[in-house]
């Protein structure tokens, strides 16, 4: 979420406010333990000057400076020994974050379904196998506080504590690990990335992956998140057949009415959760998150209340609707069957004008 709160940090300043975002980079859960229990144990994080560039900065834990917001990729209750308070908290949700299974550019392998998945990752190459993924060394993965994993390992039903492999401390540990493992073993090369670092590094980029197709269980085939493999539509993240998905998750304190005791945090969520905002401020919001490879809810066509679980039998319809826009966004031009407009008149019926084309409500 870097490049997001980078740029709400700007819109923050343009805004003519004098909140100051720091990040401090830990695992999914950590970030939820650290709000839900009130301490921290980071002493270091960045921010972002006025010109936009990142800085480091020493955080005193003993004054009490307790984070404000834990992000994370994932529910309190897909961590262990995570616990929020019944009262006195709430978790917010922003924006949708996709999970991928990555292989080397070179690799013939398009695809992977969760039961092999399943295999790879709970033997490590070891005993059981599934060809070509029987190196252990080449099988890459997460921490077990990490919100991919968890995430992931929700998708294929391995136990956090079951998972083998090469386990690489951050993200950008896994994409090099994943690349270099093209001049060694393509084919059995493996590895687990949120979209941000899979999209921005697919094929023909300096640490090139490749996204593979996923098969849930009960599926009778594989997708890509994407309706192809140079698309960046999330069109099967959008309509819910794409599985491995699910909301940031922004956990704060709050009143007995729910909402945030620190005005300057309710503040911030706001441009998360769109309450509030005018429309250009919601416009650098989607903007924001769809250069960080994220889903704006306005996009989305489903919904889910758990951790990759069934999403809702009728078909989620946002308040206000911008399919159109966000694909015009992430693939830089909108699809034939959107409708450009200025104004509502030209949209006929009940549908709207929203950024530039026509939705349906």
């Amino acid at each position: 979420m870097k490049p997001v709160l980078k740029q709400l940090s700007a819109t923050l300043k343009g805004a003519g406010s004098s909140i100051r975002l720091i990040y401090q980079s830990t695992a999914s859960c950590n970030g939820l333990s650290e709000v839900a229990t009130q301490t921290g144990d980071k002493t270091s994080g960045s921010y972002w000057d006025d010109a936009g560039t990142e800085l480091k900065c020493d955080v005193d834990t003993t004054a009490g400076h307790i984070p404000d917001i834990g992000l994370s990729d994932v529910y309190a209750s897909t961590c262990d020994g995570v616990t929020v308070p019944a009262t006195g908290f709430k978790d917010f949700h922003g924006p949708v974050q996709v999970m991928t299974f990555v292989a080397p550019p070179s690799s013939r392998e398009s695809s992977i379904s969760a039961e092999a998945a399943s295999v790879v990752y709970g033997f490590g190459g070891t005993g059981t196998v599934v060809t070509p993924w029987s190196d252990k060394t080449a099988l890459f993965q997460r921490p077990d506080t990490s919100g991919t994993r968890r995430m992931i390992g929700k998708a294929i039903g391995l136990q956090i504590s079951k998972w083998n492999g090469t386990e690489k401390s951050g993200s950008g540990d896994v994409l090099s690990a994943v690349h270099t493992a093209d001049a060694t073993n393509p084919n059995g090369g493996l590895g687990i990335l949120a979209a941000d670092y899979a999209d921005t590094n697919r094929a023909g980029t300096q640490s090139a992956v490749k996204i593979l197709a996923f098969q849930p269980k009960g599926s009778s085939c594989a997708l890509l998140p994407d309706s192809s493999s140079t698309s960046f539509d999330k069109v099967n993240v959008r309509s819910g057949k794409y599985t491995i998905w699910g909301a940031l998750h922004l956990l704060t304190k709050v009143d007995g009415a729910g909402v945030p005791t620190n005005p300057n945090v309710k503040t911030v969520i706001n441009y998360f959760t769109r309450e509030g905002l005018d429309a250009a401020a919601k416009k650098t919001m989607i903007d924001t998150e769809v250069a960080a490879h994220t889903i704006p809810w306005c996009a989305m066509n489903v919904k889910r209340d758990g951790e990759v679980g069934d999403v809702q039998s009728v078909a989620y319809q946002p308040e206000e609707p911008c399919g159109c826009y966000f694909e015009s966004k992430a693939q830089g031009t909108a699809p034939s069957t959107c409708k450009a407009c200025t104004a509502d008149t030209e949209c006929g019926g009940s549908n709207k004008c929203r950024y530039g084309y026509c939705e349906a409500r």
